[in-house]
């Protein structure tokens, strides 16, 4: 890198490369209308020149875009892959952290819309292509369809945050529930309500999509306790066998989970004994359990966007920063009514 001492201006970046202050201007904005190759000479330049946007200038542009009413909300693009273009809309956690993400992003003068990624034909240029022929500089990484997913982009054109720990590659800025402390809060919360055999199923999906912090924090439990310990029913697909058979083997007289449907498995006496504390409860339903707050993820997350807009951060962070929400406590009843009998309501 060149070291000069006077500061790197636009101006200068203009003529070193032969374009107007304006191009400068827009491609270091990621404004749409710049050529791709312009765009990453614009930014090799500012990097090799060391250009520091003007921080007064860059507050008082914030202020002035917080304050302009604007008939057409910029667009950001909420990334998914899923199977299906809607099939994120059949999980809850999904839906609420688009709800507060897209709250949050109106409030600050932009409009959320769905990309799907999970075209197989979508190759990471053309999908970069299209987002920056719809205007789109900012993105939101919604939870992808497999736990430690890699998506192709055009990183150097967007300005990029991740929701939930799905993504491994590339390693974006992140936000996230905090899943170590749900467990803990959980724990303490059965043990405050007088349990002391307490149970973990877990799903191998659910396992990989939370980096290991479900299985990571129970086991720590365990460990400060000195409670009974009490094997983790970790498998890739549950059955009522499985659940009949673990909860005979180990007797544990509180069932946590991340999903009803393990509780759901249980049968007659053993459903009816064993309570059960949501890890992933909605704070709509009357259960006891963890409120883990993906809206409030959504809308931190929107917000951390509109600071790299500002901001001009685009591309891939030379290190990633990740920041988690804690749970909250629901209280709630303890043995819930069946998933089938709910349906049937």
């Amino acid at each position: 890198m060149e070291s000069t001492s006077e500061p790197c201006t636009m101006r200068k970046l203009a003529g070193r490369l032969g374009v107007s202050v304006m191009t400068i201007s827009r491609a270091l904005r990621n404004a749409p209308g710049v050529a791709a190759t312009t765009h990453r000479r614009v930014l090799a330049m500012a990097r090799r020149l060391h250009y520091r946007p003007d921080p007064a200038l860059a507050v008082l542009n914030a202020y002035r875009f917080g304050r302009r009413k604007r008939a057409n909300h910029e667009p950001i693009a909420f990334l998914t892959n899923h199977p299906t273009p809607n099939y994120w809309k059949q999980v809850g956690t999904f839906v609420r952290y688009f709800e507060g993400a897209s709250r949050r992003a109106e409030e600050l003068g932009y409009r959320l819309e769905p990309f799907w990624m999970g075209d197989p034909e979508l190759t990471a240029r053309r999908a970069s292509g299209i987002l920056r022929d719809r205007g789109i500089r900012g993105l939101l990484v919604g939870p992808l369809t497999q736990g430690q997913s890699s998506l192709d982009l055009e990183w150097d054109w967007f300005c990029a945050v991740a929701l939930g720990r799905s993504l491994a590659h590339p390693r974006l800025t992140t936000v996230s529930t905090n899943h170590f402390q749900a467990v803990e809060l959980a724990w303490r919360k059965a043990v405050d309500h007088g349990f002391h055999r307490i149970g973990l199923a877990l799903s191998e999906h659910e396992d990989l999509r939370t980096v290991g912090a479900l299985r990571a924090s129970y086991l720590l439990q365990q460990v400060r306790s000195g409670c009974v310990a009490i094997p983790i029913l970790l498998m890739a697909e549950f059955s009522a066998k499985m659940m009949a058979t673990w909860v005979d083997d180990h007797r544990p007289d509180v069932l946590l989970s991340s999903n009803q449907r393990h509780h759901d498995l249980l049968e007659g006496r053993q459903r009816r004994s064993l309570p059960f504390i949501h890890l992933n409860v909605n704070p709509t339903s009357n259960l006891a359990g963890i409120d883990q707050g993906h809206d409030q993820v959504g809308e931190h997350a929107a917000a951390l966007l509109h600071l790299k807009l500002i901001q001009r951060e685009t591309g891939i962070p030379v290190r990633r920063d990740i920041a988690m929400l804690d749970g909250s406590w629901q209280e709630g009843k303890f043995i819930p009514e069946t998933m089938e009998t709910l349906a049937r309501l």
